[in-house]
């Protein structure tokens, strides 16, 4: 676990969480660079195999923390400049040599400005960045997968999506030398104490749902001891095909100082009208 204090006095707090799974080995990878300038942090789910995915994965994480403490600003046409400087060092890191040339990732990314006041956050592909704002969760990004799409439009309702082969399709990813599509806020948005935000590969948000995030929030004493308990979920399971789990978890002041309940609205207004897509 780990703090800095923003120019406002505000505290953020954040710790971060990387583990194998049932698999041979670990293709995600997740970062953070913090300073008096602003803060960012990183998580990406590789793919294409050892020395394949688990590179994509890390060169995006570098050269977002790489590019950010360069010029911290969270403005968005910086921020998805950011993601496009990502995918162009995988696509050249797929020349590199054969077992790089197929090697892909999806990545999410939250940054936060010099005072902790304000937020924004890009993301392509099946990672997700969720916010939990006086004990109501909400998930920011939205998968770019097949099963997404099935759900948008109403091909496939939520009770056959858990079984559905569809929820690994993926149509959007760094290094895919396709059309990039991803989303970042056309604007930032006010970041209120208390609030706590969860960056997390599939692996992990596939065996942790909304309600025990929350559950395990309202009883952590700090961001490092939320994250163990959340993993204590997906190790209880004992799943044989568990994937590789990874999360961020960072906390803006103290969430369990703050107990009242925005109601059904809350979040939902605020982030509603500031989603943005792009594609390259």
């Amino acid at each position: 676990m780990s703090s800095y204090c923003a120019l406002s006095g505000m505290v953020v707090e954040f710790a971060t969480l990387s583990r194998q799974g049932a698999r041979d080995y670990n293709e995600d990878a997740c970062g953070y660079w913090t300073s008096d300038n602003g803060a960012c942090f990183v998580m990406a789910d590789g793919a294409g195999g050892h020395g394949g995915g688990d590179v994509a994965s890390e060169t995006a994480v570098k050269t977002f923390l790489l590019g950010f403490s360069a010029h911290p600003t969270i403005e968005k046409k910086f921020v998805d400049q950011l993601l496009h400087q990502a995918d162009s060092a995988i696509r050249y890191g797929q020349t590199l040599a054969t077992q790089l040339k197929k090697m892909s990732t999806t990545v999410a990314c939250l940054l936060l400005n010099d005072n902790a006041s304000l937020a924004q956050w890009i993301h392509l592909g099946d990672t997700r960045i969720y916010l939990i704002r006086r004990r109501q969760c909400q998930l920011l990004t939205r998968d770019h997968s097949l099963l997404q799409r099935l759900l948008d439009n109403k091909t496939l309702d939520e009770n056959a999506a858990h079984a559905s082969v569809a929820r690994n399709i993926l149509y959007a990813a760094l290094g895919t030398g396709e059309e990039m599509y991803y989303e970042s806020l056309t604007s930032p948005f006010s970041l209120q104490e208390g609030d706590a935000f969860l960056l997390c590969s599939d692996g992990f948000w596939e065996a942790v749902d909304q309600d025990a995030m929350v559950s395990a929030l309202g009883i952590a004493g700090s961001a490092e001891e939320w994250l163990i308990r959340m993993e204590q979920i997906i190790v209880e399971k004992k799943s044989v095909t568990q994937d590789n789990y990874s999360a961020v978890a960072v906390w803006v002041g103290g969430p369990n100082d703050i107990t009242v309940n925005l109601g059904a609205s809350g979040v939902s207004d605020l982030l509603g009208a500031h989603r943005a897509g792009g594609e390259q």
